[in-house]
Formats: C-alpha cells, sequence, structure tokens
C-alpha cells in the first residue's frame, strides 16, 4: 500500500481501526456484502466505506489470498495515537499558560470534573504530552489572584513599601510578605518590592534621584535623617546600589571647577596652607 493510500484513511484512529477489523474479516471468506454487515451490526455502506480506504472493492478483498496492506496500516496506527480532537483541545488548556483548573475546562466542554480528569489521564497514558503540575513552594502562582494583582502592581510602582501593597490590593499584612516571598523566589517581581517598611527612605530616594545637585547629606537634613550617606551607603552594601544615580562626587567637581577656572575657590584658598603666604608674596609694599 502506498503512502497516499495510507494518508487517504479517515482522520480518527477509531475509524480506522473499524475499517481494518472489516476487512480482515470479509478477506478470503465468501460472504456477502449483507452478511458482513449484519456480523458487525452496521450497514453496507460502511463496509463499501472499508474497501474504499484500502483502495479496492469488496470484490477485490475477497478474492484476493494476502493484503500486504493490513500491516502498513497497523504500523500507521502504532504510529499515529487513537485520540479525539476533543481530547487534544482538552490537552491545549490544560497545558496553556493560564493554567485553567478541571472546573473550569469542564465547563468551557460541558462535562464534568471527573470525565476531564479522566480524558486527561488517557492522553498521558496515549503519549501526549501533558504537562505535571506541581505547586510553586506550595503554591500555584499562575493560579492566584493576589499574585497577578501584585506582579501587576510591580510593573506600575516598583517602589512600594509592604503596608502600601497591603492597601492597595485590600488583603492584610501577612498576606503580602507569604506572596512576595513566593514571587521573589521565582524572580517575578524584582527583589526591592515591598523591601522597605517606610515611607520616608523611598520618599528620599525619589528625592535624591530627581535633584542631581542637592546632595544625600542635605536632602538628609530636609527629612530629617541625621545620617542619610550612611544608609545610602548601606543600601549599596546589601544590593540596592542600583536604585541611586550615580552622580560625581562634590570635591572631584569642585577642583575640576577650580582647575578650569584657574582661580581658587573660598573653599580651596581655606583648604591650602601655602595661599596666605603666596599672596602676601604678591602684596606690593
Amino acid at each position: 500500500m502506498t503512502t497516499a493510500k495510507i494518508l487517504s484513511l479517515p482522520r480518527r484512529p477509531k475509524t480506522v481501526k473499524r475499517y481494518l477489523d472489516i476487512v480482515r474479516y470479509a478477506h478470503g471468506r465468501k460472504q456477502g456484502l449483507t452478511s458482513v454487515a449484519e456480523h458487525f451490526g452496521i450497514s453496507p455502506a460502511t463496509v463499501i466505506n472499508a474497501s474504499k480506504a484500502f483502495g479496492m472493492t469488496y470484490e477485490q478483498i475477497k478474492q484476493r489470498r494476502s493484503l500486504p496492506e493490513i500491516k502498513l496500516i497497523e504500523k500507521h496506527l502504532a504510529a499515529v495515537p487513537d485520540v479525539d480532537p476533543r481530547t487534544v483541545k482538552i490537552v491545549e488548556m490544560y497545558n496553556s499558560e493560564s493554567a485553567p483548573t478541571l472546573e473550569q475546562i469542564a465547563h468551557h466542554v460541558g462535562l464534568t470534573r471527573q470525565r476531564v480528569h479522566q480524558i486527561l489521564k488517557d492522553a498521558r497514558r496515549k503519549g501526549l504530552n501533558v504537562t505535571r503540575r506541581k505547586p510553586t513552594m506550595g503554591h500555584w502562582i499562575e493560579r492566584c489572584k493576589i499574585c497577578h494583582r501584585m506582579r501587576d502592581l510591580a510593573v506600575r510602582q516598583p517602589l512600594m513599601t509592604t503596608r502600601s501593597i497591603g492597601y492597595a490590593l485590600d488583603v492584610p499584612i501577612w498576606k503580602v510578605y507569604w506572596h512576595l516571598e513566593k514571587l521573589k523566589a521565582q524572580g517575578l517581581v524584582p527583589k526591592h518590592f515591598g523591601h522597605f517598611r517606610s515611607e520616608r527612605i523611598i520618599q528620599a530616594i525619589k528625592l535624591y534621584n530627581r535633584n542631581p545637585s542637592i546632595s544625600a547629606w542635605k536632602l538628609g537634613r530636609r527629612l530629617g535623617y541625621k545620617n542619610l550617606p550612611a544608609l545610602f551607603r548601606e543600601l549599596k552594601r546589601r544590593g540596592f546600589g542600583y536604585l541611586l544615580v550615580p552622580r560625581v562626587k562634590a570635591d572631584v567637581a569642585a577642583r575640576k571647577l577650580e582647575v578650569f577656572e584657574g582661580v581658587p575657590s573660598k573653599d580651596a584658598r581655606l583648604r591650602s596652607k601655602t595661599w596666605g603666604r603666596k599672596t602676601a608674596k604678591r602684596v606690593p609694599a
């Protein structure tokens, strides 16, 4: 049997199996078309369709001594799993990124939850790729509504305290800590999201990045910090230095300004020990 004849077989493997049983039974028998149809409890038209699937008539099937096409079709059936379109649809829904529950799939296809479970089990046994869902640290992030809302909030406002996240999502603070731990373990939210407990330090970071002319010390005095530069150094030590916009140190900028202008500034004169002596020599007697 040629490849074209194999491809002309019905799409459903169950129908191909039924045609194969009919042809195998009718081969080499001198029974009529009606008797074969009564044996299987089908109509004579189905027997004719089974003969056409093999590329021959019913009379030719009866007269031939051997049918090598049967082995070819058996190999074809072994390579193609017996899966109907509904099973393929259910498996695709189950493997999708939205990860719907069995109840949601059952409601969509009009079946019960137990029947959907049986179909997935049979599909896995037939060799289809059915993902095995394992909870992420005891929690399914894909199904959690709080996790979805928290990830959207992290995109819009990455700098927030845990209390502000709880107010925005209208959930208790302990739930915020618990879900943040699961999300950060998978790297789904930035590590600074919900890390700070004070709104004042977040305000200091935003003002420091917004105004590059103001120093950390002056900004700290304005916000009531005794030593804001030390807090910023601690942030860098803990790996949060990327939150602060890098800037040139004040001393280096002042020195560059002095060299550019060619005249020492007032602070530079005070720091210089020899400035008074040099200027004294220049003063006329």
